[in-house]
């Protein structure tokens, strides 16, 4: 097998590096050499969602490259949808709308016994999260207690640099964070992702200028797709949303510190005035 070196790069992130196979094939390579757990969870998400009936690509086994576990799988055609808005930002509408249809439909598949439970992963997040107060994290864990566990395949990091594909048709890639919880909670962090997150390295000046009208649109639109498939809890959400927002402390992206410490701060002073 080829080594990293010898492979032609198509993507990366954070967390992983994406390379195109000779057979056309991808493998997306952990950078971190413990992360075969990641691969062995997005590979068992995969699975479930296609006996589900949903479209996803076929993965074709777990491999590891110069100590770096992976995950070899057919490639999906298209543009990510981040970069399609970047492109058309007028597609905003029917983009949310899509995301939120898209979420609904996969929140209609049991996960798999064998992923993390969501509660345990934000749990171990807010513990690991040295900027959250103690205040805050007291909150958020008693919270935590009384939120459902739930049995659903949540995508945990879904955002529409996730979907490939069209504004009519995309498909949700990146399953290495998957769990298996409420999927409210899941909803949760994805508004989260799309009202909060800070934008990627190298996002347009000009996009970055549209960014707070857009992501109030999309996110609506997100909803009221969604809500096609699933009746959402305001209350419920927003507790899940402190929990959420607490436990992405723990997550190390320094540009959001202040915006999530911001927001659990308001959150306490609405509640006193409550």
């Amino acid at each position: 097998m080829a080594r990293v070196g010898e492979r032609r790069l198509l993507a990366q992130g954070r967390e992983a590096e994406v390379f195109l196979e000779d057979d056309g094939r991808i493998l997306k390579l952990h950078r971190s050499p413990d992360a075969g757990e990641r691969a062995r969870s997005e590979a068992a998400a995969y699975d479930a969602l296609r006996q589900a009936g949903q479209r996803v690509p076929q993965v074709h086994g777990i491999v590891t490259v110069d100590g770096r576990p992976g995950i070899v799988m057919d490639r999906v055609e298209g543009f990510d949808l981040l970069a399609l808005l970047q492109m058309k930002p007028w597609l905003v509408l029917r983009v949310g709308r899509l995301m939120g249809e898209l979420h609904g439909a996969l929140h209609a598949c049991a996960a798999p016994d064998s992923l993390p439970e969501t509660k345990d992963i934000l749990r171990s997040r807010m513990e690991d999260a040295p900027l959250l107060s103690a205040a805050h994290r007291a909150r958020a864990l008693e919270l935590l207690d009384d939120l459902p566990d739930g049995d659903r395949l949540c995508h945990t990091d879904f955002h529409i640099g996730n979907l490939i594909g069209t504004q009519h048709d995309a498909v949700a890639i990146d399953w290495g964070s998957a769990s298996r919880g409420d999927p409210t909670g899941d909803v949760a962090k994805t508004l989260l992702l799309h009202k909060m997150a800070s934008l990627p390295e190298g996002t347009p000046a000009f996009f970055r200028a549209l960014t707070a009208a857009g992501r109030r649109v999309l996110v609506g639109r997100y909803l009221a797709g969604y809500r096609r498939h699933h009746r959402l809890d305001p209350a419920l959400l927003e507790r899940w949303m402190f929990v959420q927002v607490a436990a992405r402390l723990g997550e190390h992206v320094p540009d959001e510190h202040t915006t999530m410490v911001a927001y659990l701060d308001r959150h306490d002073r609405r509640m006193a005035g409550s």
